[in-house]
């Protein structure tokens, strides 16, 4: 496996997420509240999509004659995908919050700083950095 496409994406999550918690941090008692009602529902159901990508990859790969490269670059861009409406989601459910404007900034941050951080993996991967 790759080790610097690794670190990246890790330093990208760490960094992600020191930004996110610092922005939680400054909400008031009921911004926080409604923040974790409005994304419950959200985490309740995101995890469905990707472990049906990651059953599927597996399947196509292993029990068919499906696979290879062309597999790959379908299920990281599938993946890629994924992250992108699920941001898109995101943003929808923070304007539909009223969550204060400084969050929401510091929320598209984060997101940025992740996207880039995968972005950076799959690119390492797929040209075999």
């Amino acid at each position: 496996m790759n080790s610097p496409a690794i670190i990246v994406l890790l330093v990208a999550v760490v960094v992600s997420r020191i930004i996110s918690e610092r922005g939680y941090r400054k909400l008031d008692s009921e911004d926080k509240v409604r923040l974790m009602d409005g994304f419950s529902q959200k985490r309740m159901y995101s995890m469905l999509p990707l472990l049906a990508l990651i059953v599927l990859y597996w399947f196509l790969s292993t029990q068919t004659e499906y696979g290879g490269q062309l597999l790959t670059i379908v299920y990281f861009g599938l993946l890629v995908l994924y992250v992108i409406v699920s941001a898109v989601i995101n943003q929808r459910i923070l304007t539909r919050l009223q969550m204060p404007k400084d969050y929401c900034r510091l929320f598209s941050v984060t997101q940025v700083i992740s996207f880039c951080g995968i972005a950076w993996f799959f690119y390492a991967i797929l040209n075999g950095m």
